[in-house]
């Protein structure tokens, strides 16, 4: 029970920061389980389910806010739950450690680019380009597969790099990360044995968090802060990625 109480903390805070910006917390919760334990084909599995539940409340919550944008949102989810199930595929036959290093240094470059780069959005003419759209959520899905966390880290940077404002990008990642999590978590949940008591205790954490993270999201929290997040939740992923391959 000690070793679950200290899962529903960790899961719990980490849940409420990532929700801030419309993220899902895997990409810190998947080292920080295995750093507690778990081994770390169930931390990634853990971390996507993680990423599900907060992010599902979430974008549940922006439902009922009509803030579901459909020619925004659409593209997103559709090309990353697609490349969610082939980048966890392709993750069984490919050496990951070199791909979690280039991934790291990649991460380095696009959170550098959200601090120093200004970009003035462009909404008007950006929000109809579904092409570009399609192959930001390809990334994010194919990533979200592939290394066992959320496409949103992926996702966020490309689309304030080409102009989109920050809050936008947030609540529109609320609606994606919940279907490429879940496409992942099954590919996973397939071939490792599932916790449900984990699950159980982690899912709760994971739901009050992202209840917290976007009350914080829509009345105490500045776009220019949740960029600066943004950023800060990468430089936090390539390190780990870097540092522990």
């Amino acid at each position: 029970m000690i070793e679950y109480s200290i899962y529903f903390v960790l899961t719990f805070l980490l849940s409420t920061l990532f929700a801030i910006a419309g993220l899902g917390s895997a990409i810190a919760l998947v080292p920080l389980l295995n750093i507690f334990g778990l081994s770390f084909d169930i931390a990634r599995a853990t971390g996507l389910f993680v990423n599900f539940i907060s992010t599902v409340t979430i974008s549940f919550l922006n439902f009922k806010k009509n803030l579901f944008e459909k020619s925004f949102v659409l593209p997103l989810i559709l090309s990353s739950m697609v490349m969610a199930y082939i980048g966890a595929k392709i993750s069984l036959m490919v050496d990951k450690e070199i791909v979690k290093v280039i991934f790291g240094y990649t991460l380095l470059l696009l959170a550098s680019m959200i601090l120093f780069i200004k970009i003035k959005p462009k909404e008007e003419s950006l929000g109809i380009n579904k092409k570009l759209l399609i192959v930001v959520g390809s990334i994010g899905g194919f990533f979200s597969g592939f290394l066992g966390i959320g496409g949103g880290s992926i996702i966020a940077p490309i689309l304030i790099f080409f102009g989109y404002d920050p809050k936008k990008i947030a609540i529109g990642i609320s609606f994606v990360i919940p279907f490429s999590s879940i496409v992942a978590f099954g590919s996973y949940a397939s071939i490792i044995e599932i916790d449900f008591m984990l699950l159980t205790i982690i899912s709760i954490a994971a739901f009050l968090g992202g209840i917290l993270g976007n009350y914080l999201l829509h009345f105490k929290v500045s776009a220019p802060t949740i960029k600066k997040l943004i950023a800060v939740v990468l430089y936090i992923l390539a390190i780990k990625l870097i540092l522990l391959s």
